[in-house]
């Protein structure tokens, strides 16, 4: 467990084998979930982030890029806005999930719920033997992008906390400190 927090178990990245089951098993059950779990992994968006998204936050063609919904409503400059580059993985996702309905993420028109997304990957969870969280899947797009930008100036730990939408770069920091410290303590399994 956390110590700062003994309620949240720390969460690992997944492996590949772990990823290429969970698609597998999500495209045979359940094709938005799959579809969730993919954007989720390639964006690093929070749940809530994801869940609020409508089709006025995307832009498929002109910037290819999605501008992350503000769900605390600060007012805030135009170029401060967290922007997600779509790349040919995104967009093919995006293409599958358009429709009418002006929720991005929805079934039968209506918005999915966080309740009904952490009930389904709990019992996807229980099915696999492979933890499946939000939490999971956003750091595990963290260390991605952790071990592709190799942070060793203000600059680059400044392009982590912009993807992963931190308001403040001491956040980032010791998001990556305090879980990476716990993973090097853990033992290999």
């Amino acid at each position: 467990m956390d110590k700062q927090n003994p309620r949240k178990p720390f969460a690992r990245s997944f492996t590949v084998e772990e990823i290429q089951i969970i698609c597998q098993k999500l495209e045979d059950k359940d094709r938005w979930y799959y579809h969730y779990f993919l954007f989720a992994l390639n964006t690093g968006m929070r749940r809530s982030e994801i869940l609020a998204l409508t089709w006025h936050h995307v832009d498929l063609w002109k910037c290819r890029e999605i501008i992350v919904p503000d769900l605390k409503n600060t007012p805030s400059l135009e170029g401060s806005l967290r922007r997600i580059p779509i790349d040919e993985t995104l967009l093919g996702v995006l293409l599958e999930l358009r429709s009418p309905s002006r929720w991005v993420f929805q079934k039968t028109g209506k918005r999915m719920l966080a309740g009904t997304v952490t009930l389904f990957f709990s019992e996807l969870s229980r099915k696999l033997g492979i933890p499946v969280t939000s939490e999971r899947i956003r750091w595990t797009f963290a260390m991605r992008m952790f071990h592709e930008i190799g942070p060793v100036s203000n600059k680059d730990w400044k392009k982590l906390q912009k993807l992963l939408g931190h308001k403040d770069g001491s956040t980032t920091r010791s998001y990556f400190q305090r879980n990476l410290h716990r993973h090097q303590s853990e033992p290999v399994k």
